[in-house]
Parts: C-alpha cells; sequence; structure tokens
C-alpha cells in the first residue's frame, strides 16, 4: 500500500483530526523552538500538515503568518481545508515543492522524516526553498549501522482500535550519519541545533530496540559567505563525531 493510501485509512484521519490542533498538544521538544522561528509576516510551509492542526498552533503563538500547507493525503486535507478555510492547503509532497528557492521563512516538516527513509532527497529541497529556517525531527541512535540491525522497520497503523489497517516504514536514522549530512549542505548552514529525548518505542512498531532518540532539529540557512556552522546539539543525548571538515 502506497503512504498516501496508508495515512488515508479512517483510524489515522480520525486521530489528526483529534490530535496535535492545539499548543498544549505539542511534546516538550517541540516547544523549543517553534516560537523562536515565527514572527509577524512570517512566510511558512508545513510539509505533511495532515488536516492542518500546525496551523492552529502557530497562529496561536504569531497570529501574523502566511500559512501553505501541503500533504499527500487529499481527505486529509479536505479537513483542513474545511477546518481552517483561512489557510492555503496544497496536494504535493516534499519532494518537489512548486515554489521558488527561498520562497520561505521557515519550512515545517515534523512526523514526516520518522516514516520516510529517504531524508538526502527531502532535506536539500527543503533547504532549497527556506530563506531562514528548517525545522523537522528525526530518530536518532548512535552507530546503527555497525550495530547489524539498521533496519528495515514497520509501524502499524490502528491508531485508536484493535485491527491492523496498513503497515508504514519506521524510520530510525544513524545519529552520526544525519548531522554530518546536515553540515555538508549547501550553501553550508549558518547554525544547527537540536533538542531531544530518548522515548520507548511505540508497540505498533516492529523494530529490536526499546527505545530511540526523538530529535527536532533546527537549520539555520547560510550563504555563500558562511565558513563556520554554529554547533548547538549538546541537548540531545547522544555523543557525535564530527566530520573535522565541519569543525
Amino acid at each position: 500500500m502506497d503512504r498516501s493510501k496508508a495515512w488515508s485509512q479512517p483510524s489515522a484521519l480520525e486521530f489528526y483530526s483529534k490530535h496535535r490542533h492545539e499548543a498544549s498538544d505539542l511534546y516538550p521538544s517541540e516547544q523549543v523552538f517553534l516560537p523562536r522561528v515565527l514572527f509577524p509576516g512570517a512566510k511558512v510551509l508545513d510539509i505533511g500538515c495532515a488536516s492542518g492542526g500546525f496551523f492552529n498552533i502557530m497562529r496561536s503563538m504569531e497570529p501574523a503568518i502566511d500559512y501553505v500547507g501541503m500533504d499527500i493525503v487529499e481527505p486529509a486535507l479536505e479537513l483542513a481545508r474545511n477546518r481552517y478555510p483561512e489557510a492555503r492547503f496544497m496536494l504535493a509532497d516534499g519532494f518537489e515543492i512548486p515554489f521558488d528557492d527561498g520562497t520561505f521563512d521557515l519550512v515545517h516538516c515534523t512526523s514526516v522524516l520518522n516514516n520516510e527513509p529517504r531524508y538526502q532527497e527531502l532535506l536539500p529541497e527543503m533547504y532549497r526553498v527556506s530563506n531562514r529556517f528548517v525545522l523537522t525531527d528525526m530518530r536518532l541512535l548512535k552507530d546503527l549501522a555497525a550495530s547489524g540491525n539498521s533496519g528495515p522497520f514497520y509501524y502499524d497503523i490502528k491508531f485508536e482500535g484493535d485491527s491492523q489497517e496498513a503497515t508504514v516504514p519506521y524510520v530510525v536514522n544513524d545519529a552520526d550519519e544525519v548531522v554530518n549530512y546536515l553540515l555538508g549542505l549547501e550553501p553550508r548552514p549558518q547554525a544547527l541545533r537540536a533538542t531531544g529525548y530518548f522515548h520507548t518505542v511505540s508497540p505498533m512498531a516492529r523494530i529490536p530496540f526499546s527505545e530511540v532518540c526523538m530529535a527536532i532539529l533546527l537549520i539555520q540557512k547560510g550563504n555563500s559567505a558562511t565558513d563556520k556552522t554554529l554547533l548547538d546539539i549538546q541537548d540531545l543525548p547522544l555523543n557525535f563525531a564530527i566530520d573535522p571538515a565541519f569543525t
């Protein structure tokens, strides 16, 4: 089953119609960066917007934002349009974003990379259309490739029922690989900040680990003159091996 059909299943639509619409629904780590990157008139692209909850969350922090939500699930977008007619929602994925370079002050993308293994295709496109910030989340583990348990892993969609409706990837990435990849984006980032914590794996996931690090990553876009990246990732409970080229 493709991912758009998987996330169109009734329990997924029902879950996102009820949850993740209020600032109180945010995880503590999500509350760290989001208020800091919103400002009056900010142009925001929300990739994987589902039924539009983050529009409501963001405008509770800063009412005067120019928001566009994107998702691959048309039924979720219909819910979003009906609930938030004052926002703009469009059917598209993050691999070919239909906007010019530097269109948005903030590109926000949560939950998507937790179920999409092709982050090295998605992140450069998000970075391209941003002129200031990319804010995303990922699951990380140290030395994942060396552990011999690098996946693939899977997640069974059955949010509020007993029956399995669909299966999607459950993505965990190698922590060092991710950070060094981000530091190598072009143009070089001005700053990379992160926070997060270890969290028990969902019982709906099929994975040989009991915990993974849930990381929130804030990439501040650089320019052609940026020769060093401010690295502020000490709040993650992991030790990173940074390529000397980036230090």
